[in-house]
């Protein structure tokens, strides 16, 4: 009988709540939820109390506060 092998948590494009999208992007949750507010992370809220963050909608976020070298 062969295990069937699960993906990780670590592997879905998906974060689940305001505490794993801080913690993906080393900021603080309150910062995370300054960006929900100010709408400069989409999200998606499948039920009442579920909130989803896509990493990549983070990463992109990320990179509008990016400062280029001279």
């Amino acid at each position: 009988m062969t295990k069937k092998i699960e993906p990780s948590a670590t592997e879905s494009p998906y974060l689940r709540g305001q505490g794993a999208a801080a913690k993906y992007a080393q900021v603080s949750k309150r910062c995370i939820s300054e960006w929900q507010a100010r709408g400069i992370i989409p999200f998606l809220k499948p039920a009442r109390k579920v909130c989803l963050f896509r990493k990549a909608d983070i990463d992109a976020a990320l990179g509008r506060f990016e400062v280029k070298a001279v």
